[in-house]
């Protein structure tokens, strides 16, 4: 088999590392594989059409672009993490905003455009609930790290100082993200969630050739991985999975409410 090629969007200086161990562990295995970097997930998208790399690892919003684009496109494996993600609104706790329909003639805070978790799916949430952007509520986004699909959170965390500031009255985020604040510090006790979605799905690896021999022998690869080994559980903390899992009809139609969410804003 000749070398298979992973297109990977290089949001974060860690992702250097995680391909870096997942390269040499193949090499280790005799699984020729290797990854290119790509600064957004537009030319990622674009280069695996255009056949430049066999593989893609992307976001939620990519795949769906891809599997616009290139409808035979298949989704091999996720994180488990990526499966029922969810997303949040947050607001202040005196604020008496207790569900999404309070937000009527609020102002509301979204992160970047391209990103599923903090904007297209939580403003697609308003719109299923009978409220229009700028017209039953103020909409108001951080469009931060474009490109990267909100995979840096830049935006997320941009949003959050805002609310605290109170120019906002509610904003919306990861839960991951939520999460990941009140480890670090970063809320306030006056913040509450209001509101968490139901799951969807988020990233996973994209092939779009189909019935090529390198799919199984790639899932099968990262499926055995030994999680015992130091470097591959390093890997994972920094991929933020416990294990790789296949992506099943489940999964897929975790992708459907995304799809109409972009389909809505024009997205595709």
């Amino acid at each position: 088999m000749a070398t298979l090629m992973v297109g990977v969007v290089a949001y974060d200086p860690k992702v250097v590392l995680i391909w870096e161990i997942i390269r040499d562990y193949a090499k280790e295995k005799k699984f020729d594989l290797d990854y290119v970097l790509f600064s957004n997930y537009e030319t990622q998208v674009q280069a695996l059409l255009d056949k430049k790399v066999d593989l893609a690892w992307n976001t939620n919003v990519a795949w769906l672009r891809t599997k616009k684009r290139a409808p035979f496109a298949e989704a091999l494996l996720m994180r488990d993490t990526d499966v029922d993600f969810t997303s949040m609104f947050i607001a202040h706790e005196d604020a008496n905003i207790h569900t999404l329909e309070d937000l009527k003639n609020k102002c509301v805070g979204f992160g970047s455009y391209d990103s599923a978790q903090a904007f297209i799916l939580p403003a697609y949430y308003l719109k299923e609930q009978g409220l229009e952007p700028n017209r039953d509520y103020t909409m108001n986004r951080v469009d931060s790290d474009l490109g990267k699909h909100g995979d840096t959170g830049r935006s997320e965390y941009d949003v959050l100082e805002k609310l605290k500031n109170n120019e906002y009255d509610a904003i919306a985020l990861a839960t991951s993200t939520w999460m990941r604040m009140i480890e670090m510090g970063l809320t306030s006790p006056s913040l509450r969630p209001f509101y968490k979605s139901k799951g969807y799905s988020h990233c996973n690896f994209t092939n779009i050739t189909p019935n090529a021999s390198y799919t199984n022998e790639f899932i099968e690869f990262m499926l055995g991985m030994d999680k015992e080994r130091s470097d591959i559980t390093k890997m994972m903390e920094m991929e933020a999975l416990s294990k790789w899992v296949r992506t099943g009809d489940y999964e897929l139609h975790g992708y459907d409410e995304l799809e109409k969410a972009m389909e809505w804003l024009n997205l595709f």
